[in-house]
């Protein structure tokens, strides 16, 4: 499964309300390598040899999206973001994995680049893969991810690390009208359903780079309506969807 590095910034939405994704990495491309980590991004544990597989998981239950993932296997291993400014928000996934017993995993902020501050820490980390979503105050810059490991320690799978300018990924609908959008990873043919009631429907398909792609307004008249995205490109896109003024953002996978 072929994922992609996200490193957005929406300058220019056509559906006001959004939040702005300012840095993502899902670990596309991710061989263990040095090599392979994307400019901006720090590392420290890393394979010596090509495909050992021992700092990333290809096992779908130990990845977000699709796969890899990132594998902490050693006590300091530690990722570190690029920069941003006026972040609100920082997203992940995250999953224990082994039958020894617990270590600390934190996460840090830093205002300066040297100084760093514990944000969270998680010990011990859930067997259950789980999205997490910390806020983040205007003045971080980076965020630092650190496995404290000793030599009973289980590992702990990171994926699909988000940044951004108010929550990603969060229905904003209320809870009378909720709304389904699948399946994430398809050929392109998609799924958007909600309640029964007739209603207006709005949704902006943004690629990779944050440029709009495709804008379709419609009419919901059953509670369910199927989107025929196979004119794009394989690639992950966020859907925009505006209904009846509500908000969702929703993460996709074309793949073929």
């Amino acid at each position: 499964m072929m994922k992609r590095l996200l490193t957005l910034i929406f300058s220019a939405l056509t559906i006001s309300g959004f939040s702005q994704i300012l840095v993502s990495y899902d670990f596309t491309g991710y061989n263990g390598l040095v090599q392979s980590i994307p400019a901006g991004w720090t590392i420290t544990v890393n394979d010596s040899t090509p495909g050992s597989t021992q700092t990333f998981y290809t096992t779908s239950s130990s990845c977000g999206v699709s796969c890899p993932s990132y594998k902490f296997n050693q006590t300091g291993a530690t990722i570190i973001t690029p920069t941003f400014t006026n972040a609100t928000h920082l997203q992940f996934l995250m999953k224990g994995n082994g039958t020894l017993h617990y270590n600390p995993f934190n996460v840090y902020t830093t205002t300066d680049g040297i100084n760093w501050n514990i944000l969270q820490t998680y010990n011990p980390v859930s067997f259950t893969a789980a999205t997490y979503t910390l806020n983040l105050s205007s003045s971080d810059i980076q965020v630092k991810f650190e496995y404290i490991k000793d030599t009973l320690g289980y590992n702990v799978a990171l994926d699909d690390i988000i940044i951004s300018n108010g929550p990603v990924g969060i229905n904003q609908l209320s809870n009378n009208n909720p709304v389904s959008v699948y399946p994430t990873i398809s050929s392109g043919v998609l799924n958007i359903e909600s309640s029964s009631e007739r209603k207006m429907i709005e949704v902006a398909i943004i690629n990779m780079i944050g440029k709009e792609v495709k804008h379709l307004n419609f009419i919901q008249n059953n509670g369910k309506t199927v989107l025929n995205l196979t004119d794009l490109p394989d690639g992950v896109y966020v859907l925009k969807i505006n209904m009846n003024g509500q908000l969702l953002n929703k993460r996709i996978v074309i793949k073929r």
